[in-house]
C-alpha cells in the first residue's frame, strides 16, 4: 500500500492511521510536486521584484512582525525560528501520533497555498519511510497560532538537530538521517514558518482517538448485546421500528448492532413469555444503551467529519492566494492556524469517551448487586462454592472499586479547558485554544476506559458461565392465592413454637432451562469461545489474582480483537 500526498483529493482516516502505525510508505503526485515547485517560482520572483514586508517571508515573528529582516538572512530567520521555539516539556508523545502529525503538515503544505518547495514536503516523506520519528514532549503547546512548539521539535528532526526514534533506539537526528542516507534540510524564505502555522500536532491526537473510539463503540454494542442477555432483557429496546419513531443515526446504527447481535438467542428466547419473566422494564443501562451509546457515535461521527477537514487543509500564515493575473502571489494573513475549530471536536471525543465509560460502569455496579443481577449471586461468586467458602471469598467485588477509580479519573481529564484562554505574546496572541493539552488528556484517558470496558468483559465472562452452570432463572411471576394462604397457616403454627423466634417461609421461584437454552446468540457465543480458548478470563471458581488478565481483556478491546471475534457471525460497519 502507498499513500499518495495530491493536492487534487483528500486523505481518508484509514490512509491516515496506516501511515501513523507504518504499514504503508508515503509519495509525493507529480502534478502535485509541479504545482508545488511553480507557485514557489512565482512568490520568490513577487517578493525579491515588488520588496514589499511580507510576514514569515522577510518579517519576524509574532509580536516582532515590525521588525525587517535583511536579505543574506532569511534563511537562519527561519532556523531560528525553529530552534527557539521547540521548548516542549514532559514525556515523548507516542510515534503513532508524531508520525500522523508529520503527514498531516506534509499534506497541509502540498495543497499549494504555503508557498513552499516541494523538497520540503519530500523530506517530511522521506523521513516518514525511513521510520524516522522525531522525540516529541507532549506539552507545551496553547493550540492556536499553530502547535508551535511541538511542530518545531518535528522540524528539527529535519534540520537534522534534536533525537529521533529511529530502529528501536533514541539517536540524535543527524546520526539517523545518515544511517537512512538522507541530508539535514536546509531552511529558505518562509519554510520555517510554514513548518509550524497548524494544529496538525493536536489534530493527529484527535484522528488517532477518534480511529481508537470507533473500535471502542461497536465493542460497546456487543457488551450490550452480551449484557442484556445475561441479565435477561429483551431485545425489543432494540426493535428497528422502535427506533424508526425517533431516529437520530447513531441511536439507530447502534440500536441496529445490538438487535442483529441479540437475534436467534436460546437463553433470550427461554424468557420471552413475560409469564416467565414477570418483569416490565430493565434499568436505563440496558433499555437505553442505544441511545445513551448513539449519542457517542453521532459524537465520533462530527469529530471525525471536522478534523478530516482540518486534514485536508491548508493552515499558513500567510496564506498564498491567486492573484488577477493567475499567479498564487497574494499573501493574505489571517487565521487558518487557530485550533478551537479542533479543540471543540476534541472535546466531543472525550465527551464520547466519558458517555461509554460511564455506562460501562453502571453496568458493572450492577453485576456484583446480588439484589438487581438476576439470580447471579452475591460478587459473581461461583455457585459450587460452599457456605465456609463463600464466607471467606470476595470473588469479583474489586473490580467494581476499579472500575469506579478509573471513571472518575477520567472526569478529570474532562475539565473542558478549551473554554480557558489565557493571553499570549505580550496580547498579539490573545485568544488561544488551550486545545491541544486537552487532546493529551483525551489519548491518556482512552486506555482508562477501555480498562473499565475489560472490567465488565470480565464480569460478562464470568455471568455467562454462572447462568450455564445454573439450572434456573428468576421469574416473578404470579403466584396463586392458595400458596399465600397456605404459607400464612404454616407461618401461624409455627409462630410461638419456640421462645422468642419468629418463623418465616417463602418461595423461591425459578424457571427451569434446558442445556440448550442456557446458550446465547451465535455471535456472543463465538466471542465467549474466543475468550475462553486463549484464557484470557479464566473462570472466577475462587479468589484469584485478576489485574493482569483484565489489562489483556482491555488490549483485546482497543485492538479490536473483540470486534474480530463476532465478525464471524455479524458485520458491525460504521456507516
Amino acid at each position: 500500500m502507498n499513500v499518495i500526498l495530491d493536492h487534487t483529493r483528500s486523505l481518508p482516516l484509514e490512509e491516515i492511521i496506516a501511515v501513523g502505525t507504518g504499514k504503508t510508505t508515503v509519495s509525493l503526485a507529480p502534478a502535485t510536486r509541479s504545482m508545488l515547485a511553480e507557485r514557489r517560482q512565482q512568490i520568490e520572483r513577487s517578493i525579491v521584484e515588488q520588496e514589499f514586508p511580507a510576514y514569515g517571508f522577510n518579517r519576524g515573528f509574532g509580536h516582532n512582525v515590525d521588525l525587517s529582516v535583511k536579505t543574506e538572512d532569511l534563511s537562519k530567520l527561519q532556523e531560528n525560528l525553529i530552534l527557539s521555539h521547540s521548548v516542549g516539556a514532559g514525556e515523548p508523545m507516542d510515534e503513532t501520533v508524531v508520525r500522523v502529525t508529520m503527514l498531516l503538515r506534509a499534506n497541509s503544505l502540498a495543497r499549494g497555498y504555503s508557498g513552499v518547495r516541494p523538497e520540503l514536503v519530500e523530506a517530511f516523506i522521506n523521513m516518514l519511510n525511513a521510520g524516522i520519528t522525531p522525540q516529541v514532549p507532549e506539552l507545551g503547546s496553547v493550540g492556536a497560532s499553530g502547535d508551535l512548539a511541538p511542530l518545531s521539535h518535528i522540524a528539527m528532526a529535519l534540520i537534522g538537530r534534536g533525537r529521533v526514534a529511529y530502529r528501536g533506539e533514541v539517536v540524535e537526528a543527524g546520526a539517523a538521517l545518515k544511517a537512512a542516507r538522507l541530508t539535514p534540510f536546509s531552511l529558505q524564505m518562509k519554510e520555517g514558518l510554514a513548518l509550524t502555522n497548524g494544529v496538525q500536532f493536536m489534530n493527529a491526537i484527535g484522528l488517532v482517538s477518534c480511529h481508537k473510539l470507533k473500535i471502542m463503540l461497536r465493542s460497546a454494542a456487543v457488551e450490550s448485546a452480551l449484557t442484556a442477555q445475561v441479565m435477561l432483557a429483551p431485545d425489543t429496546y432494540y426493535r428497528p421500528d422502535f427506533h424508526a419513531v425517533r431516529p437520530h443515526p447513531g441511536a439507530v446504527r447502534v440500536a441496529d448492532w445490538i438487535w442483529r447481535l441479540m437475534q436467534d438467542s436460546p437463553i433470550r428466547n427461554s424468557h420471552r413469555d413475560f409469564k416467565t419473566d414477570g418483569q416490565v422494564q430493565d434499568p436505563y443501562n440496558v433499555r437505553c444503551a442505544a441511545q445513551i451509546l448513539g449519542a457517542a457515535h453521532d459524537l465520533i461521527n462530527q469529530a471525525e467529519t471536522s478534523l478530516l477537514i482540518e486534514a485536508n487543509s491548508a493552515t499558513d500564515n500567510p496564506i498564498l492566494l491567486e492573484d488577477t493575473d493567475g499567479l498564487h502571489v497574494d499573501v493574505v494573513s489571517g487565521g487558518h492556524f487557530h485550533g478551537m475549530p479542533v479543540a471543540v471536536q476534541v472535546y466531543n471525543l472525550m465527551q464520547a469517551l466519558g458517555i461509554m465509560a460511564g455506562l460501562s460502569h453502571q453496568r458493572s455496579v450492577r453485576f456484583v448487586d446480588p439484589n438487581r443481577n438476576k439470580g447471579l449471586g452475591r460478587d459473581l461468586k461461583w455457585p459450587d462454592l460452599s457456605h465456609d467458602d463463600r464466607s471467606i471469598s470476595s470473588g469479583m467485588m474489586m473490580l467494581e472499586y476499579a472500575s469506579a477509580s478509573l471513571l472518575n479519573s477520567i472526569w478529570g481529564d474532562a475539565m473542558p479547558s478549551h473554554l480557558f484562554n489565557i493571553s499570549t505574546n505580550s496580547g498579539q496572541e490573545d485568544h488561544v485554544s488551550m486545545g491541544t493539552g486537552l487532546a493529551v488528556r483525551l489519548l491518556k484517558a482512552i486506555p482508562k476506559a477501555s480498562h473499565i470496558m475489560g472490567i465488565e468483559l470480565a464480569y460478562i465472562i464470568q455471568a455467562i458461565a454462572i447462568r450455564k452452570r445454573l439450572d434456573t432463572i428468576p421469574t416473578e411471576v404470579d403466584l396463586p392465592q392458595w400458596v399465600d394462604k397456605e404459607l400464612g397457616a404454616l407461618k401461624s403454627r409455627m409462630n410461638g413454637q419456640g421462645d422468642g423466634v419468629i418463623f418465616d417461609a417463602c418461595v423461591i421461584r425459578e424457571h427451569p432451562l434446558t442445556e440448550a437454552e442456557k446458550t446465547f446468540s451465535p455471535a456472543c457465543e463465538a466471542l465467549y469461545r474466543t475468550v475462553r480458548e486463549r484464557d484470557l478470563f479464566p473462570i472466577v471458581e475462587k479468589d484469584r489474582f485478576m489485574a493482569d488478565e483484565v489489562s489483556g481483556l482491555s488490549g483485546f478491546i482497543l485492538s479490536g480483537e473483540l470486534i474480530e471475534a463476532v465478525s464471524t457471525q455479524i458485520k458491525l460497519d460504521w456507516d
